[in-house]
């Protein structure tokens, strides 16, 4: 049940991406920012601790499967962690993107840093997974797998979307670094969700 509603979750951001929207005072949207720079930021230190969590869990595996039950809680809950990002991304999504000045940029490098941080995490530890286990260890926990890393893509879209908006035509240090980010982003988020390619690849 629990996999059921993060899988759910998860899709209902990335269909309410595709949603046009009217815009919206510069000040509401600046505190929405303020929101999902705060809950990036509590979100990646609940996720580093659950990913130092599976590294432990990996240096004596040996193909182990009592460790499955520890590998998939610790999964569950990445999930759900990045889940809880979806309602403070959503209303950026949702009530529009202004067209910011330099000044007002300033937040945005910090969230797509947190965002890149989570998804570099992530890949590193699904990798370390997918070397480290028996098969039968990896194909039990597959779908945990899969579902944290399928996660990732709904809440970098609308976070990458609004500030490749925000920017704009703005131009100065802060839009460069905006730009170089979103654009960072973007590869790693398609590298973990390539379907031939990327780390799916290698999960039996």
């Amino acid at each position: 049940m629990r996999f059921t509603n993060f899988a759910v979750a998860a899709l209902s951001l990335g269909s309410a991406v595709a949603v046009p929207t009217a815009s919206q005072p510069h000040a509401r949207q600046l505190q929405l920012l303020g929101t999902v720079s705060a809950t990036v930021g509590t979100v990646k230190n609940t996720v580093d601790g659950e990913l130092a969590l599976i590294a432990d869990l990996l240096v004596d595996v040996r193909a182990n499967v009592t460790l499955v039950p520890q590998l998939e809680q610790a999964l569950l809950t990445i999930a759900g962690d990045l889940t809880g990002i979806v309602g403070a991304v959503l209303p950026l999504v949702t009530e529009g993107v202004p067209n910011l000045v330099e000044e007002e940029l300033k937040s945005i490098p910090e969230v797509l840093r947190g965002v890149l941080a989570i998804a570099n995490g992530i890949e590193s530890t699904a990798q370390q997974i997918v070397n480290s286990v028996g098969r039968d260890v990896l194909q039990a926990v597959k779908p945990e797998l899969q579902l944290v890393l399928a996660t990732i893509e709904p809440i970098a879209k609308p976070i990458v979307t609004f500030a490749l908006g925000a920017v704009g035509t703005t131009v100065g240090p802060v839009a460069q670094e905006v730009t170089g980010l979103v654009g960072d982003v973007q590869k790693i988020v398609g590298g973990i969700l390539a379907p031939v390619g990327g780390i799916l690849r290698a999960i039996l």
